[in-house]
């Protein structure tokens, strides 16, 4: 009996000590395993990849320490905005910007040098930058990555999956001015625009394609180019005309068609610039537009004298999937892949990618922002962060 005791407790002593040893070699096991994979994104996939997963590496610490969970406070005096950095939601403030994690613990802070920026995300980068300055500064979930000054107050910007981006800007006798730059800073294209003011760009993933919007004036009359550029070339390989329409946002999707979106109409082109679709609504009825990672776009416009609401989605791929009418005028919506979400005060739909309403979420209070990060629905109500 006793020999039966003894090794039952040597049996509970041996699993003690595996936990032990579990505990003791789980950190340097993750290590060498975010390592390895460093390594052969270093040489299969370049710069990006290898930042992401140095993110990664530094993000193991958070795997053992936890914040203190959703609602994360905002100070309402000194937030701007708040989007998705990769998996990590990332807080815009007048002096900083914060990265934090799924328990809202601080993976990142990095102070600003102006207070009115604007930001940018994609493939776990941001770009950061403002319509008062001629500063751009990139950086991950967990470093700042590298900093420059644009010849001029920047305009517009756009941000690549590769890293590369863009940024527009007046200099001397051109309106505008437009500069690419690849990951490590050196520019690789130039535009130059002596009559139209570029309004929007946006860059292919692998940053060889350009997609420009570029408004201008003539006798009295607002009309838009929209170009699409071979990064190196210096003459677009198509150029389009609208007179009467002021296009606002251009998306540039990840299956190469190019989407966009005006005051009065959303058109679909191919990188020729030939056309796909277009969807025609009233002049100045454009309420909102969200545009994701791959070029999905949701429209939201006025109908029926503002008494309804039309919603258009178009893929990545360049297909109208559905097109709906209902009652009210969100406050604010977000797209993300298949999903779409609107609030609507305090209630929240979320609807499918050939809009069926998927689920219909009722917020602690009025919702003024709402973002998808890593799966997950994120609101911003009374001065917090609330995750869904």
């Amino acid at each position: 009996m006793a020999n039966k005791k003894i090794v039952s407790l040597q049996k509970k002593r041996n699993i003690a000590l595996i936990k032990k040893i579990f505990r003791i070699i789980r950190i340097p096991v993750v290590i060498l395993a975010v390592a390895a994979a460093l390594f052969l994104s270093a040489r299969l996939l370049g710069n990006v990849a290898v930042s992401n997963i140095t993110d990664g590496i530094r993000q193991v610490k958070t795997l053992f320490s936890k914040g203190e969970g959703y609602p994360y406070s905002l100070e309402a005096f000194d937030f701007r905005k708040v989007d998705a950095i990769g998996n990590r939601p990332l807080v815009l403030c007048d002096d900083s910007s914060v990265v934090l994690s799924s328990s809202a613990c601080k993976l990142f802070e990095m102070q600003l040098g102006v207070a009115d920026s604007k930001v940018i995300t994609k493939n776990g980068r941001a770009m950061i930058f403002s319509n008062s300055s001629n500063k751009i500064i990139l950086q991950s979930k967990t470093e700042k990555l590298g900093e420059m000054t644009a010849e001029g107050t920047v305009v517009a910007a756009a941000l690549a999956e590769n890293g590369s981006f863009a940024v527009s800007y007046a200099k001397g006798e051109y309106q505008s001015v437009l500069s690419v730059y690849n990951s490590r800073f050196k520019e690789v294209f130039r535009w130059e625009c002596s009559q139209e003011r570029i309004a929007d760009i946006s860059l292919s993933g692998n940053g060889k394609n350009l997609a420009v919007i570029a408004v201008g004036a003539e006798n009295a009359e607002i009309y838009t180019r929209l170009l699409v550029f071979n990064i190196g070339d210096a003459e677009p390989k198509a150029d389009l005309r609208y007179s009467g329409t002021l296009f606002l946002r251009v998306a540039y999707t990840s299956s190469g068609k190019v989407i966009a979106v005006g005051d009065n109409k959303t058109v679909v082109l191919t990188k020729k610039g030939e056309p796909v679709d277009e969807t025609v609504y009233s002049e100045d009825s454009l309420l909102s537009v969200c545009i994701d990672d791959s070029g999905n776009t949701v429209v939201f416009y006025e109908e029926f004298g503002g008494s309804k609401t039309g919603m258009v989605r178009y893929s990545s791929g360049g297909k109208k999937t559905c097109a709906l009418s209902f009652d009210g005028t969100p406050d604010c919506a977000a797209a993300q892949g298949g999903k779409t979400a609107a609030a609507f005060g305090s209630e929240i739909t979320v609807w499918s990618s050939s809009g069926n309403e998927v689920k219909r979420i009722t917020a602690e209070n009025p919702v003024s922002d709402i973002f998808f990060c890593s799966g997950n629905l994120y609101t911003v109500e009374n001065g917090a962060i609330y995750k869904h």
